[in-house]
């Protein structure tokens, strides 16, 4: 699930970028940037720009993550036993998040992609209504993303092998520090 709210929101910015170039509405705040034509495209527009920035940072470190996440459920699958154990743990913890993670960006990133479009984000021409609505469910299959965070919090965090799940948080911190 965590990858359809990722791939939407990629999805959201790529039409909702092509409509910000095509789309004239009004001068940009700079001056005049297109002076053959009657509009400037929205994308000169800073909330606009702003709202493509967003967008973007949330589909790129949702890859990152997603990647990180595959990379090692495949040590934890493909390893030997000792290095198995080891990726195993973040894997575990890290399930849940990635799709609550993943999930919720893909929403807000289709929201605003949908803004972008105005009204026309509404109309079904468009699909971005389409998105919102897929990337909403995306939230709730496979258990809403509040009762994952349960999950995660009553059991994976406190099993008892909690010491390994507690012992690889820093483990993390540090890989994703390393990734800055």
């Amino acid at each position: 699930m965590g990858i359809q709210g990722l791939g939407l929101g990629e999805w959201s910015y790529q039409n909702a970028l092509e409509y910000a170039k095509d789309r004239l509405q009004g001068r940009a705040a700079s001056g005049v940037a297109h002076k053959d034509k009657s509009a400037e495209p929205i994308l000169v527009h800073a909330d606009v720009r702003k709202t493509h920035l967003s967008i973007k940072a949330n589909t790129e470190a949702g890859r990152a993550f997603a990647a990180y996440v595959a990379m090692n459920l495949d040590i934890a699958k493909f390893s030997d036993d000792d290095e198995e154990k080891k990726a195993a743990a973040p894997v575990q913890l890290l399930t849940p998040v990635a799709k609550a993670y993943l999930t919720d960006t893909g929403f807000e990133s289709c929201v605003k992609g949908q803004s972008v479009f105005g009204g026309h984000g509404y109309i079904r021409e468009w699909s971005m209504e389409q998105a919102v609505r897929d990337a909403r469910i995306a939230q709730i299959y496979e258990g809403t993303n509040a009762i994952q965070a349960m999950d995660l919090a009553g059991r994976k965090a406190q099993l008892g092998d909690a010491h390994k799940n507690t012992a690889t948080i820093p483990g993390l911190r540090n890989d994703f520090m390393g990734a800055l």
